[in-house]
C-alpha cells in the first residue's frame, strides 16, 4: 500500500493527525508528498522536515516554487503567507539547509506506470485540474492532452478537490467513493486532496491510499484550534487563514 499526501500548507497538528492515521491504517510501504508542504501555515519548517524524513519523494508545489523563485500572480493573503516564509528560512541558521532542500524538489516523479506531480501532466506546478474541465460544454482538449501525458495512473494535488477523473471526461468527487474505487480497468488522474487545508467543505484531512489496483480516501479530524491560534498570533498571517480551516474551505 501508497499513501499520497499533499498540500499540507505548514499545518503541523493535521500532518501529525494524518501520519497517526497512516500508522492506525497499517501496511503502507510508502508515503509521497505531492507538493505545498508550505505556505499559509505557521509550521513550514516543522512540516518540511518531517516530510524530509518520511517521505520517499517530495514534489515541487507552487507554494515551493513561489519560495524560491517568487510569489507572481498569487492573492494578498497567499502571497504574505509566503514572503513571511521565505524571511523565516532566510532568518533561521537551519534554512540554509532547508532552502537547498526547496530548490532541488523535482516536479515530477514517475514509477512503474505511475506519475506524480503537483498540478498536472501538461503542467507539472502550476496547472490546475478542476472539476469544471469535465463539464458540458468546457474545452476538453485540455483533459485530452492531460491524458496523452501521462502513463495509466497520474497522482496530483494542488486544487485541494479530492476526486478522481476518468479518460471519458467525468469526475468522481471522494465523496461518493467511501469504499474506494477501483482503477484497474482504465486509465485514471486522481487528486489526493489536501492535509492542511481542505477545500471541499469537509474540514478534516485527507489523503489517499493505493493498493495498485483501487484508490482509497481517508479524513481525519485534527486539532484546528491549535493551528488557527498559531496562524492568528502570526501578525504577517491573515486571520482569515485560520478561520477558513474550520469551514473546509
Amino acid at each position: 500500500m501508497i499513501a499520497f499526501i499533499s498540500d499540507i500548507h505548514s499545518n503541523l497538528a493535521a500532518l501529525e493527525a494524518v501520519l497517526e492515521d497512516i500508522e492506525k491504517v497499517g501496511g503502507v510501504k510508502r508515503i509521497y508528498c505531492l507538493g505545498d508542504v508550505v505556505g499559509y501555515g505557521p509550521e513550514p519548517f516543522e512540516c518540511f522536515d518531517i516530510c524530509a524524513e518520511i517521505c520517499k519523494a517530495i514534489i515541487m508545489g507552487n507554494h515551493e516554487h513561489a519560495v524560491i523563485h517568487g510569489a507572481f500572480c498569487f492573492r494578498p493573503s497567499a502571497k504574505q503567507a509566503i514572503d513571511w516564509t521565505r524571511e523565516e528560512i532566510q532568518k533561521k541558521a537551519a534554512g540554509g539547509n532547508m532552502w537547498e532542500l526547496l530548490s532541488k524538489l523535482p516536479e515530477r516523479h514517475e514509477f512503474a506506470d505511475t506519475l506524480l506531480v503537483h498540478g498536472s501532466p501538461r503542467d507539472p506546478v502550476m496547472e490546475y485540474v478542476l472539476e469544471s474541465d469535465c463539464w458540458e460544454g468546457a474545452n476538453l482538449t485540455k483533459m485530452t492532452e492531460i491524458f496523452e501525458k501521462m502513463p495509466t495512473y497520474c497522482f496530483v494535488g494542488h486544487s485541494h478537490q479530492p476526486g478522481v477523473f476518468t479518460e471519458d471526461y467525468c469526475f468522481l468527487p471522494a465523496s461518493e467513493l467511501s469504499d474506494g474505487f477501483d482503477v484497474s480497468d482504465g486509465r485514471y488522474l486522481v487528486n489526493v486532496g489536501s492535509v492542511g487545508q481542505p477545500r471541499d467543505g469537509d474540514n478534516r484531512s485527507c489523503y489517499a491510499l493505493f493498493s495498485g489496483d483501487a484508490v482509497y480516501y481517508r479524513r481525519v479530524k485534527y486539532d484546528i484550534d491549535r493551528t488557527a491560534e498559531k496562524i492568528k498570533a502570526i501578525p504577517e498571517l491573515e486571520d482569515r487563514l485560520a478561520e477558513r480551516l474550520y469551514k473546509g474551505e
